[in-house]
């Protein structure tokens, strides 16, 4: 089969599963959650500790019902950061062993499972009016996801001469998934840095979500496509009511016109895709390409951040907290989660 004609069925199939997924709903949930920072292992000379630590706020699929800080230093406050206009809590306090920084937030979230989001049919070609309104996201030199010349050329001939979003980005998700593998699928931990660096999971040196998101995110934008970073964390359901660090996943959304901001999780994808049958991980993998499980908390947004209050170091990526002593960046702290999860009946169907 040449390269056109399978473009045409890759395309048509696309659309088909787009209807298609439209019919199915999906479940909702209530997390009931206690989470924990305490920063750890500050020499005994050290003079000041600051952090900027995660919480959750409203986002298109989640909705924050209950809120309060339970711990904290006397100094904390909510800020956002001059980037993405993410909240953060901010809290500084003298370096002391005896009495670590330490910040516990009790909430309560609602979160919805979605699918169906994208549907080839009503979206309509990105223009440089779009793009304009969403330079951020269609940034060319974001680092490591530069569209380089090599993102340029795999983005050219990948995506041909579509112009839809959706069926472009669809092809983007399958190409990532079939030219890389998640580390999961090999053993309990990466064996790449996990900077979310595409050329390195083009390379095979980069196997963490944020490596195949990256990859997506640099061809997305090679054509034009608006595409952002998401951070979270998955509640798995065998964790219900044991304190314990969940860690993070991490997921883009795309823009296409006529539809909006549409989520994914490639990672999520790639371990369906590497389980079952093609024509079996092309039905399922709609669960992930326009849509996003319920069993998840989003945290932040995005990557070169602009704290507030300003951070000594700017960093590039922040997973879970970002932690200074003395105005050095340090992984120095604990993190535990604890939640409780209850069944909420679904969405009614499309």
């Amino acid at each position: 089969m040449n390269l056109s004609n399978f473009l045409r069925r890759a395309r048509a199939m696309i659309i088909f599963l787009s209807v298609l997924s439209g019919f199915f709903a999906r479940a909702d949930a209530i997390y009931t959650v206690r989470q924990s920072y305490t920063v750890t292992n500050v020499a005994a000379d050290a003079k000041q500790v600051r952090g900027w630590f995660w919480m959750p706020e409203d986002r298109p699929e989640q909705r924050v019902l209950e809120f309060k800080v339970v711990e904290a230093p006397a100094s904390f406050r909510i800020t956002r950061d001059g980037t993405y206009g993410r909240s953060w809590i901010y809290a500084d306090a003298p370096a002391d062993a005896k009495k670590p920084l330490r910040v516990v937030t009790e909430f309560k979230v609602l979160r919805r499972a979605v699918s169906g989001l994208a549907d080839a049919t009503k979206a309509r070609p990105v223009t440089d009016e779009d793009r304009r309104t969403f330079a951020k996201e269609s940034r060319r030199d974001e680092v490591h996801m530069e569209v380089n010349p090599t993102i340029q050329k795999i983005a050219d001939e990948v995506a041909a001469n579509e112009t839809n979003p959706v069926v472009q980005a669809r092809l983007f998700f399958n190409y990532v998934i079939d030219h890389s593998e998640h580390y999961l699928k090999s053993g309990p931990t990466p064996k790449g840095k996990c900077t979310g660096d595409a050329m390195e999971c083009l390379n095979g040196t980069g196997d963490c979500c944020t490596d195949q998101h990256g990859l997506f995110i640099a061809l997305c934008r090679a054509r034009g496509i608006p595409c952002r970073l998401m951070f979270g964390s998955r509640l798995k359901p065998e964790n219900v009511g044991k304190d314990h660090e969940p860690g993070y996943r991490c997921w883009p959304n795309f823009y296409a016109p006529g539809i909006g901001w549409v989520p994914l999780d490639i990672s999520s994808g790639d371990a369906v895709s590497g389980a079952e049958a093609w024509a079996a991980a092309w039905a399922k993998s709609d669960d992930w390409f326009g849509g996003l499980d319920e069993n998840r908390i989003e945290w932040a947004e995005g990557r070169d951040f602009d704290l507030e209050p300003k951070s000594q170091v700017k960093p590039d990526l922040i997973i879970r907290a970002w932690v200074e002593v003395d105005g050095k960046p340090t992984k120095g702290y604990e993190r535990f989660v604890n939640f409780q999860r209850e069944q909420i009946p679904a969405a009614a169907v499309k």
